[in-house]
């Protein structure tokens, strides 16, 4: 599959390195130092990437995020941001989201990462679609292999994390369609990591699992707390892979619903 990537970043140095990395994976590119170059290049060429970092010189590449759309033809657009941890990253990861952006990349990230990504792009193009995003947190190492191993056999790209600090450590969550939460987990939890998810990205699908803990809070009530914070559908354990497929896909159908209701209103 003969692909090219146009990369806007106005270090030559910083292309330099992302283009290697891109080459190494059998992908061609082009890069452009600022926005008018980008756009001229995208006026004659085909792509079928686009690598956008958010600060270019004195712009903000997402106030031009139509014009790539338009002219980029469906390509995907990966957003990189040199925005560092904490609240500040969480913010711009979240403007990228809202602005658009099929990817996220917080620099400095690695050939692994990059890797990941555009592989999933040309899985995208082989199958014609973009595949739904899945992330499962569960504290549970066997939990989580199944519940990935469920959603990959359903064509889903799928994530993982161990605990709500990890998931919200990786950029990686600024693109997932449907996030799969258990609700008691070491440090923050699922509650309140299901109400920061709901904050920080309103359109993401939130399915909460949960089997109750001994002695504190009952299934029902552990299951009532995930709802009231912004879950979108709540699962006992145990569950079969089927029933939590039916829960996403009607999560995922609502999502789109709304979506283009809000679009035909604005």
């Amino acid at each position: 599959m003969d692909l090219t990537a146009l990369i806007l970043e106005d270090s030559a140095t910083q292309a330099q390195i992302i283009g290697r990395m891109l080459e190494a994976d059998g992908w061609h590119y082009i890069h452009c130092e600022t926005v008018r170059e980008a756009s001229e290049a995208l006026a004659v060429m085909e792509v079928h990437a686009l690598l956008l970092d958010i600060y270019v010189g004195q712009h903000n590449s997402l106030l031009h995020i139509e014009r790539f759309k338009s002219m980029a033809r469906g390509a995907p657009m990966i957003f990189m941001s040199a925005g560092g941890g904490g609240s500040g990253a969480m913010e711009t990861l979240s403007a990228a989201r809202k602005a658009g952006a099929a990817y996220v990349l917080q620099k400095p990230f690695t050939p692994g990462t990059l890797r990941g990504i555009m592989g999933a792009i040309e899985q995208d193009r082989l199958k014609g679609r973009k595949r739904p995003h899945a992330l499962v947190i569960d504290d549970s190492r066997t939990v989580r292999k199944m519940l990935v191993n469920s959603f990959k056999s359903a064509d889903y790209r799928v994530s993982e994390a161990d605990s709500m600090e990890a998931a919200f450590a990786d950029c990686d969550i600024a693109h997932v369609d449907l996030a799969v939460c258990d609700i008691f987990m070491p440090g923050m939890g699922g509650v309140q990591g299901m109400a920061m998810l709901r904050q920080a990205w309103p359109r993401i699908g939130i399915i909460a699992m949960s089997a109750g803990m001994d002695g504190k809070m009952n299934e029902a009530q552990a299951l009532e707390a995930a709802a009231r914070v912004g879950a979108d559908s709540c699962i006992a354990k145990p569950f079969t892979a089927q029933a939590l497929l039916m829960r996403a896909e009607s999560v995922l159908a609502a999502k789109q619903m709304a979506q283009a209701k809000a679009g035909e209103l604005a």
